[in-house]
């Protein structure tokens, strides 16, 4: 090979090159773009909790649309059974399925974990701070009394 054709070759390369360094900053900037439209623009938990309630509260208003399309009649219609049976879960009041031998997971005021223990005389449910010893276990209504509130967040085995 002469001098002219290594210099021919190697003019090519550094063409290629160029091209191919061209290309990366393309994608460089076309990743940096979309980095952009997601960097600083995660939802806070307020923007996700009123998600949440606006989703909720659409749920609660079908089932009062239900309620009113069935008493509007000369002779009312009974409410849908679903109506009821959807409020009840939103609300968090449906009754406990005696089925259901999963021990529930709570939440209280201040953030802190409980377990579900037992439920005892009378049907006191008593719960066990999480982390801590079991036997250390208290009325749920003693806890929902000192801290503000108990709230079940999940069940496990």
């Amino acid at each position: 090979m002469t001098d002219t054709d290594n210099v021919a070759e190697l003019r090519s390369q550094l063409e290629q090159a160029r091209r191919i360094a061209v290309t990366l900053e393309q994608e460089n900037a076309q990743l940096e773009e979309r980095l952009e439209r997601y960097v600083g623009k995660e939802p806070t938990v307020r923007d996700e909790m009123a998600y949440l309630q606006r989703c909720l509260n659409s749920v609660l208003e079908l089932c009062d649309q239900a309620a009113t399309q069935a008493t509007r009649w000369e002779s009312p219609l009974p409410v849908p059974e679903w109506a009821t049976a959807v409020r009840e879960a939103a609300t968090g009041e449906r009754p406990d399925s005696p089925a259901d031998k999963r021990r529930r997971i709570y939440i209280d005021g201040k953030g802190n974990g409980w377990l579900d223990q037992s439920t005892g005389y009378g049907g006191a449910r008593w719960v066990a701070p999480l982390a801590i010893f079991p036997g250390d276990a208290e009325p749920s209504t003693t806890v929902r009394d000192r801290t503000g509130e108990l709230h079940e967040i999940g069940r496990c085995w």
